[in-house]
């Protein structure tokens, strides 16, 4: 075997499945091809002594060093069989032992560039038995290892720490926070990188009590033109009356679960247009930063609570439109009526013409008259169901350069966002473009 080799996952994966004694891996992160093949060996009726440190930070994942499903399955390997993984924070550099074989290399940063698989492009070392395996062995305290010279990982050169599961889930957390992406390294871009969006959150169409209905207003003054040309009038469907108030059932705002009472049963909260208009306040004051001139801001760590708690009120403002449906068509029937006995009087005294085109009788009674015009007022109040369809939108925009590097935007940010100003709330760097979909399929076929 030469000594200077190529090193990548297909290589790692196949020497980690050939070995039979001995296995150390040693590196920044770790892909599931490669906790795979460790995986497969440990299945063995005489799996071979086993050693894994890495450094488990979550830039490791971002930079490329390893992927987060890598670092999801080791997690998983580890609590199956209770294989201990250390912890070497700032490790940059790959070391993998299978039996007598050593390999030290450099890691690949995928987000850097792409890993080497031709033999005149090595990245790696390989030696054999003999005293530059034997110090390695020691200086990492490898499992399998005793007799004289033989130490404890805490006295190791490197992965002293244990790399404990709630440290392994802190580091998937921050993934999951801000997870990494796919990059092609062929090329790169100058791109930035902010903390906030803008956030368009609206709210429509909920407000029953200021919805009008216009009412002909020849109805009102008979057929004086000069009044008609002079009134313009309209009925409050409401007015005077309570919001409808309805009973829905009632769920955790953070989470979005259905609250249960001490029986099993669904709990039910009362629920009407005030507070709904309580709620929506509620996501802006929360939530939401108004920069005069531009709009309203979110933090991007925000994002996700923001998200759980606008999916939990626009299931609130659901529930409420169809509990509403039926009372909303008792109030029209009621106003409907009210309206009716009041215009009567004057519209006996100046029916406009339209009104006895239908009638058979030449002395037309009040009850004619008020069938008429109920049937007149019905027809202004026939609004449908776009009357009242509340909808919540939301819609993201990404800050353009421009604004990020306008001098008067970031003064009116830093006064509105406490603190911020020491953290930065965006970063200009060279990058990698992402991969298009179609190219992470290709990639991902072996």
């Amino acid at each position: 075997m030469s000594t200077f080799t190529v090193v990548n996952e297909d290589t790692l994966a196949a020497a980690i499945e050939g070995c039979r004694e001995r296995l150390v891996y040693i590196a920044p992160g770790v892909t599931e091809w490669i906790v795979d093949a460790m995986a497969s060996v440990m299945q063995r009726e005489r799996p071979p002594a086993i050693t894994v440190i890495i450094d488990a930070d979550p830039e490791v994942c971002r930079l490329g060093y390893g992927t987060v499903d890598g670092l999801k399955a080791l997690q998983a390997l580890a609590v199956e069989q209770m294989l201990p993984i250390r912890y070497q924070p700032g490790l940059r550099v790959g070391v993998l032992v299978a039996d007598d074989q050593i390999s030290v290399y450099s890691p690949t940063p995928l987000l850097i560039e792409a890993g080497s698989d031709r033999a005149d492009q090595p990245n790696a070392i390989t030696l054999g038995v003999g005293d530059a395996l034997s110090r390695v062995l020691t200086a990492c305290a490898a499992d399998g290892e005793s007799g004289p010279g033989s130490i404890l990982p805490s006295e190791a050169e490197v992965g002293t720490m244990a790399a404990t599961p709630e440290l392994l889930q802190d580091a998937l957390k921050e993934l999951d926070r801000l997870p990494p992406k796919p990059f092609n390294v062929a090329r790169t871009e100058r791109v930035y990188n902010n903390k906030l969006q803008y956030v368009d959150f609206e709210v429509t169409g909920y407000k029953l009590t200021s919805r009008r209905v216009q009412i002909p207003t020849d109805l009102l003054v008979g057929t004086d033109k000069t009044l008609e040309a002079r009134l313009r009038n309209s009925f409050s469907l409401l007015e005077g009356k309570e919001s409808l108030i309805v009973m829905i059932e009632d769920s955790d705002p953070d989470t979005g679960y259905p609250l249960i009472d001490n029986n099993g049963s669904p709990v039910f909260t009362r629920y009407s247009e005030q507070a709904m208009e309580d709620e929506r306040k509620q996501i802006y004051t929360d939530f939401l930063t108004p920069i005069p001139g531009h709009g309203q801001l979110i933090s991007k760590v925000r994002r996700k609570a923001f998200d759980a708690r606008v999916a939990w009120f626009k299931g609130r403002v659901a529930a409420y439109t169809v509990a509403v449906k039926q009372q909303l068509d008792e109030a029209v029937t009621a106003s409907v009526k009210e309206l009716t006995q009041a215009l009567l009087p004057g519209v006996m005294q100046r029916p406009p013409a339209r009104l006895l085109k239908y009638s058979m009788s030449f002395d037309p009674k009040e009850s004619d008259y008020r069938a008429a015009l109920e049937a007149e007022i019905s027809q202004a109040f026939n609004l449908g169901d776009r009357f009242f369809q509340p909808v919540v939108k939301v819609i993201f925009k990404d800050l353009t350069y421009e604004t990020i590097t306008d001098g008067k935007f970031v003064a009116q940010l830093n006064k509105s966002f406490p603190g911020l100003e020491q953290q930065g709330f965006f970063e200009e760097h060279d990058s990698a473009p992402e991969l298009r979909s179609t190219d992470i399929v290709k990639k991902s076929v072996r």
